[in-house]
């Protein structure tokens, strides 16, 4: 993608009338990363947005995996999902078989996904308020792809878009979670630090480079979560970019 696209994301995002047209844009993006496939799912109902628990909510995984999926109840056993509760970092598929023995059934799921076309399986968890949990599963029908920690990065600040994007326009009563977003107020340090942190930078890199301490520094962040009613980096800063708190010349 070129430069500046997550950014560019944010604003087609914000732009699209329907949730099919912010799938569409999220499936483009992964794809220019190497990820030609998707799953997207609610893994805990969302009473904040007054939806429900749902598994392929938005998908392009092939249809007879899908459907074989469903058939066979996969998504109570699939272990990675269940691995989603346990981080808040993006992992790979690999990676989950590498944290446990995994019992028989799921070996299954993780051998017939692979034999579906679903390669360099990648997911991402997407953690909200009083528990609430999403996520995207991502994975290449060519195989081949190596994500690294800035790769990573990015796919989690679209998947975060996304989310907030697709979960806006798929809401079945505005009423059960009402934005006051476009109230919050950062202040001019606040802003600073936030636009530092879209560029990557952790809070002891932050500290040197506006000469505070790195307590002060978390301090801020503190209250930038409270204000963006976020719990970590990405989300906040995803959430500031999208509702024009800041504007980053570049990000990604």
């Amino acid at each position: 993608m070129a430069s500046c696209s997550i950014e560019s994301f944010i604003e087609k995002t914000n732009l699209a009338k329907s949730s099919q047209e912010v799938s569409t844009l999220f499936g483009d993006a992964l794809r220019s990363f190497g990820y030609d496939r998707f799953c997207y799912s609610l893994i805990t109902a969302h009473p904040s947005l007054g939806l429900d628990a749902g598994h392929g909510v938005a998908e392009n995984y092939p249809d007879d995996w899908m459907s074989y999926y469903k058939a066979n109840g996969y998504e109570r056993i699939d272990p990675v999902p269940r691995y989603g509760y346990m981080t808040s970092n993006p992992f790979t598929w690999a990676s989950v078989t590498q944290a446990r023995e995994l019992r028989r059934e799921e070996k299954k799921v993780m051998n017939e996904a692979r034999s579906a076309g679903l390669l360099e399986g990648l997911a991402i968890p997407l953690c909200g308020h009083n528990g609430e949990l999403a996520g995207v599963g991502m994975a290449s029908s060519a195989g081949g792809v190596r994500p690294d920690a800035n790769l990573l990065g990015k796919l989690r600040a679209l998947s975060y878009q996304f989310h907030l994007a697709y979960t806006e326009l798929m809401r079945k009563d505005d009423r059960a979670a009402p934005s006051n977003l476009g109230q919050v107020h950062l202040s001019a340090r606040e802003k600073e630090i936030l636009l530092w942190a879209a560029e990557g930078k952790s809070d002891a890199v932050i500290a040197e480079l506006i000469g505070v301490s790195h307590a002060t520094v978390r301090f801020h962040m503190n209250n930038i979560f409270k204000k963006l009613q976020a719990n970590e980096r990405t989300l906040a800063t995803v959430k500031a970019i999208r509702h024009g708190l800041i504007l980053p010349s570049c990000i990604g």
